[in-house]
């Protein structure tokens, strides 16, 4: 990344795999460096990575809603603060309002709707679902801080 990539109109990079956020020494290197800090340097103003393992489905769940949240028309938001609200609305959120808030996204097919709301239910016993930190406190957001008036 460091030697290959340059990003000069790159405004977000997300990173949502896990531990993309994590950092070590290299040899020959004395500070730390990480996947994030690379897209940052090669151009990018923004790169949201995660500091440890996270589960497909509810990384799914936040980013749709980090994506909601960012591109609202009607409530624009920085990349720093739709990701606290993403993060925020996992917290608190129960089963019944992410099955109502799914059937609002448009999927290209209903098989792929239907399969989210049956896994959600088959393996989430906790209501709401998503409460735990491991859920949603993996992702942070580095970079540039815009002023916003949220």
């Amino acid at each position: 990344i460091f030697e290959k990539i340059n990003l000069p109109q790159c405004e977000l990079v997300i990173l949502s795999a896990c531990r993309t956020g994590l950092t070590g020494l290299s040899k020959g290197v004395d500070e730390y460096i990480g996947l994030g800090s690379g897209f940052l340097y090669a151009g990018s103003l923004h790169v949201i990575n995660s500091l440890w393992s996270v589960g497909e489905f509810s990384t799914a769940i936040l980013m749709i809603r980090f994506y909601q949240l960012m591109f609202d028309k009607n409530n624009p938001v920085s990349i720093h603060l739709a990701l606290q609200k993403a993060q925020n609305w996992m917290k608190r959120v129960t089963k019944k309002d992410i099955i109502d808030w799914l059937t609002t996204l448009p999927f290209k097919d209903k098989k792929t709707l239907q399969d989210m709301i049956i896994y959600l239910r088959l393996n989430y016993n906790e209501n709401p679902p998503f409460k735990h930190p491991k859920y949603w406190a993996a992702f942070c957001s580095l970079g540039k801080v815009e002023s916003t008036n949220s």
